[in-house]
């Protein structure tokens, strides 16, 4: 009697032992399905929080450019353009920008990007610590002052956008790989613009045209 007890256990043990090992298989395959299903999920949560970012940011232009007689920030050199990594009088403008009309320091970094939340926004210089550049990039910096660039005229053209969102290759300023990037324009409006439409890595549509 006892024998054929002990042997019924063993057999239940072996049983259990197999159920066991067929739901781990399931968890794991499913795991396989959900894991890249929940990455996109991350992703697009990533980019809608960065549309967010660009909007606020947008927002801050126009009342930078109301306080300053149309003009967004700008403080080259005469004749001289994209001076922002060379000049502290560049960085100071993106400052004064970020202390006047910045909600917060969280609106300069995208969720997406790997570089370190800044604590304070103290210069502009792209890649630094505590920049205003580490996440986006800003139209205005690259014009030369004799043209502006005055918010009214620009009409249609970005304001700012994710930082090097069109490179070809894959670089660590890259808030979202090479697919492209977030825009927010001076009409107000922001979306996403696919790599292909850029018309430079670092240069969304339209920024190619100077507008007068």
């Amino acid at each position: 009697m006892t024998s054929n007890r002990t042997a019924t256990s063993r057999r239940t043990a072996a049983f259990t032992l197999v159920e066991l090992l067929v739901v781990i298989g399931i968890i794991a395959v499913l795991i396989g399905i959900l894991l890249p299903v929940l990455g996109k999920a991350r992703d697009q949560a990533n980019k809608t929080k960065c549309l967010a970012n660009l909007r606020s940011l947008g927002q801050g232009l126009m009342l930078y450019a109301h306080d300053f007689r149309d003009r967004l920030p700008n403080s080259n050199p005469p004749a001289t353009s994209s001076q922002s990594a060379a000049t502290n009088e560049i960085d100071y403008v993106l400052v004064k920008f970020y202390e006047l009309h910045s909600k917060s320091v969280g609106v300069f970094h995208c969720p997406s990007d790997n570089d370190p939340v800044q604590q304070t926004v103290s210069n502009a210089v792209i890649g630094f610590a505590n920049s205003a550049r580490i996440s986006y990039d800003f139209y205005s910096v690259y014009w030369v002052p004799e043209l502006g660039p005055k918010l009214a005229h620009i009409k249609d053209g970005p304001l700012a956008w994710d930082l090097k969102g069109a490179e070809p290759t894959p670089s660590i300023y890259q808030n979202h790989g090479t697919t492209g990037g977030n825009v927010v324009y001076a009409d107000g409006h922001a979306d996403w613009q696919p790599a292909k439409e850029w018309d430079g890595w670092n240069w969304p549509h339209p920024a190619a045209l100077r507008y007068q």
